[in-house]
């Protein structure tokens, strides 16, 4: 894993890491796992305590900002969080106006106000690395995990850095994904069950009024079939420059939706099934042109060959700039209950 060094950085952000001088806290780098994510730890003697860590974030905000911008993500460890409630006002702190899951495409129940399981995808399969609502018009810029309980094994949360993602992929591969950018396909069906969401669940809404005024705000083609059934195609940017630091960095989910995300013997039943027209998922380059699936192959081996991997601990909060850091997860065995916020 590359060190915060290789990257190039602004000479704002380059004084703030040179003067990292905090009281209460202590920071380090986690274990041999270099610059991502940033270790943050009460310094001995501190009080560990929920008001205590939102106390020193509000009035470290600006601190915070810069250690995102140049580690892509900070670990907060060693405090007790062990409510719901106590995550989502940690949360609110760091994203005062945390925003609901609308439009997204993982499995998750509403525990607090705008605060949701990380995802109930079924435990014993790996989730590939990707940054949250990638293909939204306007994805959110930061993204929180806490682990409320640990899993007993596995479930680990792995993240990779987009930046060191863009340097590592093939020349050709960036070049195509750079220059064409990515069709996202979505087929949500409107009944009480079936594959996937539904377009209910998808946009948290039974009201389709509701459900085309944000396809079209958000620039989102879409058309609803006999069976209820929303068809939807967006095109997004396959590579990005973050807003505040100007580098280029990977940034799309074509890994996640394409039809090749899913293991062969259940991708030959889904193809059956639904046909590639159908899919819940899929994704093309930006021009319609199928993406070939050695390409994406090599795109997922990239990014885990890149991949930090850590143990979850009770009360842990990952706050990561989603814009520059991608995340999956794990198999697991249960129990685990990872929770997530974003804005």
């Amino acid at each position: 894993m590359p060190t915060i060094e290789s990257h190039p950085r602004t000479p704002i952000l380059q004084r703030a890491v040179e003067s990292t001088q905090l009281e209460r806290f202590q920071t380090s780098k986690l274990d041999e796992h270099g610059s991502l994510p940033l270790l943050v730890e009460p310094q001995p003697g501190e009080p560990a305590t929920t008001d205590n860590l939102i106390e020193w974030i509000e009035t470290r905000r600006e601190w915070l900002d810069d250690m995102l911008h140049w580690h892509g993500g900070v670990l907060f460890r060693g405090f007790e969080l062990r409510e719901v409630a106590q995550f989502q006002r940690v949360s609110q702190a760091i994203i005062p106006a945390l925003k609901p899951y609308v439009e997204g495409q993982s499995p998750r129940t509403k525990v607090a106000d705008n605060v949701y399981t990380s995802t109930e995808f079924p435990a014993q399969y790996r989730i590939t690395l990707h940054n949250e609502l990638s293909y939204a018009k306007a994805p959110p810029s930061r993204i929180i995990f806490h682990c409320h309980i640990p899993p007993t094994e596995g479930g680990e949360t792995p993240i990779v850095d987009c930046r060191v993602l863009y340097t590592a992929m093939d020349s050709d591969l960036r070049e195509r994904f750079e220059r064409l950018g990515v069709k996202y396909a979505k087929n949500m069906h409107g009944q009480e069950r079936g594959l996937g969401k539904s377009w209910m669940e998808h946009f948290e809404t039974n009201d389709r009024n509701v459900v085309e005024g944000y396809l079209r705000e958000n620039d989102i083609d879409f058309e609803w079939t006999d069976d209820r059934t929303l068809r939807t195609w967006s095109i997004r940017p396959g590579v990005i420059r973050h807003p505040i630091t100007g580098e280029k960095h990977w940034f799309n989910q074509a890994n996640l939706w394409h039809v090749t995300n899913v293991d062969e013997r259940h991708r030959g039943q889904l193809l059956e099934r639904c046909g590639e027209d159908n899919l819940p998922t899929h994704a093309f380059y930006g021009n319609g042109q199928p993406i070939d699936s050695a390409d994406l192959d090599r795109v997922r081996q990239v990014m885990w060959d890149n991949a930090v991997i850590f143990t979850w601990r009770q009360g842990d909060v990952l706050v990561l700039d989603n814009l520059l850091v991608a995340h999956g997860r794990m198999p697991y065995k249960a129990p685990r209950k990872i929770l997530v916020a974003m804005g």
